[in-house]
């Protein structure tokens, strides 16, 4: 279970630097001094992820879904006249990102609620072994919170027809057709 923490959590850190441009990446390489542009990037992806998990949005967390032929809901839905979904399938995916918002809404609360337990357990200076468990606790919850938004891709992927997924494809990664296995 611990191994499992600690991939997340190194999984939540590559998430993190994927966001960033190359031109973010070298200026990683320096120090992080107080009041430095590093500094006031990191403290602006900080927020960035604030108001995402208090949206119940998904801030990256189906990108590789996205990208292999798994669509979030969301994106279907903006797409719905060129993908010609019918109605039901529209109330379906409806249905479907109603639901992943409201468990992702559920969890972003739990994550930041942990997040602020972490911050006040280090400045009680609690002990090495709590802090730990905390920290794999909140990458436990960071994990079920991205599997919330990749099995809503995964079934969102079920609610359409190989063209349609195709099309989707096409339209959002420019051309690479990973629709094997639709419907």
């Amino acid at each position: 279970m611990k191994r499992i923490a600690l991939a997340v959590a190194l999984f939540s850190f590559s998430v993190f630097a994927q966001q960033h441009d190359t031109s973010m990446h070298a200026q990683h390489t320096q120090q992080d001094q107080p009041g430095s542009k590093v500094e006031a990037d990191h403290h602006a992806f900080l927020k960035l992820e604030r108001e995402a998990l208090e949206k119940g949005q998904g801030f990256g967390m189906a990108l590789a879904a996205d990208r292999n032929g798994y669509p979030g809901p969301r994106h279907i839905l903006e797409l719905k006249e060129p993908l010609k979904l019918t109605s039901q399938q529209e109330a379906a995916v409806a249905e479907l990102m109603a639901g992943m918002k409201e468990k992702a809404l559920v969890r972003g609360r739990e994550i930041l609620d942990a997040e602020g337990r972490l911050e006040e357990m280090f400045r009680a200076g609690r002990s090495e072994t709590e802090l730990r468990e905390e920290t794999y606790r909140i990458a436990t919850l960071r994990a079920q919170l991205r599997w919330v938004h990749l099995e809503t891709h995964v079934a969102a992927r079920n609610l359409l027809t190989a063209e349609q997924l195709a099309t989707y494809q096409r339209m959002r990664h420019g051309g690479t057709d990973h629709a094997h296995g639709a419907q």
